[in-house]
């Protein structure tokens, strides 16, 4: 009889650690989305879906059906954050609260673990930097703080030059030929995305070449690029902008670029810094409430250096597009992303180049324009 007792006794404290370990999942994503609402998320109950997913170890689109179907949540053993103490010396915000997350998912405090990143979110931390990931395209990249969160509007780039690329291969076979390899470069890689897009998905061989002035952006882009299974098509070369591919070269060496791909910093400074300073937000106490947008504000937890393009946001591209007669061979292709109110500009500058160059320029989904091709003739 005492063994029996002990026995339920055992059950009843297993049943109660887990029906702790399970979390309201309605109820948390409307306390995190009405705070981050309030905080100035356009796409508050998108953010609390995503972090909540992240904390729990699983898709947004099981957390749905799971939180539709009335299901509770189970709360894992441990989290699938990212590490805090890789941050700490660095982002010393983020490691907090990633760590504070963490502890809270071990001790079962499924609403203490979310809202430290939803805390974090809400002073403008991008979503990614908490995730740890982000998809583009058919890729789940790896994201730091070190570099720039990839974009939906910087796959124009790569849809862009994989057409470049099967015009190249249709033209090769209508002469009845064997597409033969293009050398091809992205140029300030960051996270690796536009690269390893290209070298997963292109239709033509490549020689391909990534560049970043920063060395821990190389790291993430390496990382991305073995998770992505193309580490061995990409070569990673450190340095600013087309320094690495020219250093190379002899002087006299013709141009040996079939594709030059680049999303170089565009924002202009005073730009950036109005973003930094509206992570300060302060409400006076005789003044009105002054609107947030934390898609605004979270350039600010980005790296400057993927940021800022200057003055006028083009000093990078300048000085790239006055490089293109150095890279780009006969019939060879530049596609540049540029930011908004920029494209006149972009035209000009290779207008600048003289006879035998000719731009494009592209939009995005929302009709803005966003990308130049700029090829040279031959």
């Amino acid at each position: 009889m005492s063994e029996m007792m002990d026995e339920m006794m055992r059950e009843q404290v297993q049943g109660e650690q887990l029906i702790s370990r399970e979390a309201d999942g309605p109820t948390l994503l409307r306390t995190a989305a009405a705070t981050l609402a309030a905080a100035g998320s356009s796409t508050p109950r998108l953010d609390a879906e995503l972090l909540l997913a992240a904390l729990l170890g699983t898709r947004v689109t099981t957390l749905r059906a799971a939180v539709a179907a009335g299901f509770p949540l189970p709360l894992p053993q441990s989290s699938g954050l990212p590490e805090p103490e890789p941050l700490r010396e660095r982002h010393a915000s983020l490691a907090e609260a990633l760590q504070i997350a963490r502890a809270a998912l071990v001790a079962g405090d499924a609403p203490a673990a979310l809202a430290a990143l939803v805390s974090e979110r809400a002073k403008g931390r991008p979503i990614s930097h908490l995730t740890g990931t982000r998809g583009f395209r058919a890729l789940e990249l790896l994201v730091t703080p070190d570099v720039l969160d990839p974009r939906p509007e910087t796959e124009l780039v790569v849809e862009t030059a994989l057409a470049y690329l099967a015009d190249r291969v249709s033209a090769a076979r209508a002469l009845g030929r064997a597409p033969q390899p293009l050398n091809a470069a992205e140029i300030g890689t960051g996270s690796g995305a536009i690269a390893i897009a290209i070298a997963s998905e292109s239709p033509a061989p490549l020689r391909l070449t990534a560049t970043d002035i920063s060395g821990e952006a190389l790291a993430v882009a390496r990382a991305n690029a073995l998770r992505a299974g193309v580490a061995s098509r990409i070569t990673f070369l450190h340095g600013d902008l087309a320094e690495p591919l020219l250093a190379a070269r002899a002087p006299g060496d013709p141009a040996h670029l079939d594709l030059l791909l680049a999303n170089l910093p565009y924002v202009p400074s005073d730009e950036v810094d109005a973003a930094r300073s509206a992570i300060g937000f302060q409400r006076g106490a005789e003044s009105e409430p002054t609107p947030r947008d934390l898609s605004q504000i979270s350039i600010a937890a980005e790296p400057r250096l993927a940021l800022d393009g200057g003055s006028d946001g083009l000093e990078c591209i300048r000085r790239l597009i006055a490089e293109l007669p150095r890279l780009l061979r006969p019939g060879a292709a530049a596609i540049l992303e540029f930011g908004d109110g920029q494209a006149d500009a972009v035209s000009a500058l290779v207008g600048g180049l003289g006879l035998g160059w000719r731009v494009s320029i592209r939009g995005d989904l929302s009709g803005r324009a966003r990308v130049a091709e700029i090829r040279r003739s031959g």
